[in-house]
């Protein structure tokens, strides 16, 4: 079995691949948090100049693949720039997945944010400015870390999802797990399914290390006695 996995699979290869999907999760999903944190108050914004692009872009995002996204940015802003006479919208396979699956994850961050700020008790708000707080401070030290607690266990099952879905980043050469995997079924005689089935399997291990660090901090750092938005909830 090990000359197996170490001759044929190439699992050695493939293990120093699976770092990819875990740069472009690192990189991308604080990106999207902060991102999104910025787009669901501008959604919760009494003013309409400030709500409806940020519902726009909500939509559109979530709206349209992920897979078309990438190739937009990698393919078709280039075509614009050099429209310009510009470089500067032209980008390597990495930077552009890194903004992709941040842009991408930033909509449903958005969601997840709204809807934590939201299940925040009002009063707790009121509570700090008739303390004295001003806006700002009560919404910065009461408001946004309860509900950083309520809005932490989906954000770490949003974190899986993204890990999965940076396998799309191969699609414009980025050289991750996938793209590894499939270059080794084809200049070998093992064939790609067994290669897609021994990526499947390293993306599942690391998939489960962040559903049980999820689980973890969902244990550690429920909100007692508030509303929850659960590590298991549907992404979607």
């Amino acid at each position: 079995m090990w000359t197996y996995l170490v001759e044929q699979i190439h699992i050695g290869d493939l293990i120093v691949a699976a770092r990819w999907p875990l740069y472009l999760t690192a990189l991308s999903m604080p990106m999207a948090v902060f991102f999104g944190l910025f787009l669901a108050l501008m959604r919760l914004s009494s003013s309409k100049m400030l709500s409806w692009p940020s519902a726009a872009y909500i939509e559109i995002m979530r709206g349209t693949p992920l897979y078309v996204q990438l190739f937009l940015v990698y393919y078709t802003l280039p075509q614009i720039g050099i429209a310009f006479h510009t470089r500067a919208l032209t980008l390597d396979p990495f930077p552009a997945a890194v903004i992709c699956l941040a842009a991408n994850y930033a909509a449903y961050e958005a969601e997840i944010h709204r809807a934590g700020l939201q299940a925040v008790d009002k009063g707790q708000r009121e509570a700090a400015l008739s303390i004295g707080m001003s806006e700002k401070q009560s919404f910065f030290l009461v408001t946004l870390p309860q509900a950083f607690r309520i809005i932490l266990p989906p954000v770490i099952n949003d974190a899986i999802a993204m890990l999965k879905d940076s396998c799309l980043a191969s699609a414009i050469g980025v050289m991750e797990l996938l793209k590894v995997a499939e270059g080794i079924g084809k200049n070998s005689e093992v064939g790609l399914a067994n290669m897609y089935i021994a990526a499947g399997v390293l993306y599942m291990i690391l998939s489960l290390g962040f559903y049980f660090l999820g689980k973890y901090i969902e244990i550690k750092l429920r909100a007692r006695g508030g509303a929850e938005l659960s590590l298991t909830q549907a992404r979607h």
